[in-house]
């Protein structure tokens, strides 16, 4: 069993993140927590950012609508899921 991360359940991201679930444990989030209500009740475990979503996980996946959505969730010091925690 992998640790998958997953940030970005929309159209795209939620059937990748579906098919990522049989045997994985997938946590994962998105701007709009009702787009995961499916993925959740089969076992998706919700984050509530990025870097919640990135922690501890082997790998992580983000299916993101453009370069802003990318950015946010990259370089945003509250949420930075490519980075992780940031030294004082």
């Amino acid at each position: 069993m992998k640790k998958i991360g997953f940030v970005g359940l929309g159209s795209m991201g939620a059937p990748i993140a579906g098919r990522l679930l049989p045997g994985n444990q997938v946590q994962g989030t998105n701007r709009t927590k009702a787009k995961a209500g499916a993925l959740i009740e089969q076992g998706l475990i919700w984050r509530d950012t990025p870097r919640e979503a990135a922690a501890d996980a082997e790998v992580v996946f983000s299916m993101v609508t453009d370069d802003a959505a990318l950015a946010a969730i990259t370089s945003d010091p509250a949420t930075d899921a490519a980075t992780g925690p940031r030294a004082a």
